[in-house]
């Protein structure tokens, strides 16, 4: 299989510019407890940037189509074609996300997601998400791998979410004082940038707070 087949296969992927690498997402249209959110005021979703801008612009939503509908239609394909990337040394990277627009759509889309993980031990993923029940679900029934961040993201703004072994807040600045500075992400001070960060992907940061914005 080539790249230009396999990107094909999983409708592309997408490279946000602050990140390290790499990530595969789909249209914030189709989430489902984030969709929800989005008419909450106060919520992390309301105003969300996935949502407005240069997202929803026509070409845009059709490339984030593109991929879900990859997935959809031939699942088996979708899984070897996206193992085929992360094992390919002009397109792996060692940090990958998924959904940085959009959410998990099913317990099948986490199946897959855990199967390219699985296989692709390397590489170290970070998965966020609000569909609350459906990943306590889906624990339940699965171990996930070591590999595979998924964190949690609390619904409201200023607020903590407990019971998730990883799990993310959002903060304005006068109400940091009650995170500890160190889960802080350092983005908004270095340019809207990773930089050396990577407490997303790590399985030794609890929670990651972000500056709301």
């Amino acid at each position: 299989m080539i790249i230009k087949e396999a990107l094909d296969n999983v409708g592309g992927l997408s490279n946000p510019g602050k990140m390290p690498g790499y990530g595969w997402s789909i249209s914030a249209r189709r989430c489902d407890v984030g969709g929800k959110l989005a008419d909450v005021k106060g919520s992390v979703c309301e105003g969300c940037y996935a949502l407005k801008n240069r997202y929803i612009w026509n070409p845009i939503q059709t490339s984030l189509e593109k991929r879900y509908n990859a997935w959809a239609d031939n699942r088996e394909q979708w899984v070897e074609s996206m193992i085929h990337l992360m094992d390919n040394k002009k397109m792996a990277t060692p940090h990958f996300r998924w959904f940085d627009s959009g959410d998990i759509q099913g317990k099948e889309m986490l199946d897959d997601i855990k199967e390219v993980a699985i296989r692709s031990p390397h590489i170290r993923f970070w998965l966020p998400s609000k569909e609350y029940g459906l990943v306590k679900d889906w624990l339940k029934e699965n171990d996930c791998p070591e590999n595979l961040i998924i964190r949690m993201s609390a619904p409201m703004i200023n607020q903590n979410i407990n019971g998730y072994k990883h799990s993310s807040g959002c903060y304005t600045h006068d109400n940091l004082y009650q995170v500890k500075k160190s889960t802080i992400c350092p983005a908004p001070t270095q340019g809207n940038q990773c930089g050396d960060c990577r407490k997303c992907w790590s399985d030794k940061i609890t929670t990651v707070n972000y500056i709301a914005h």
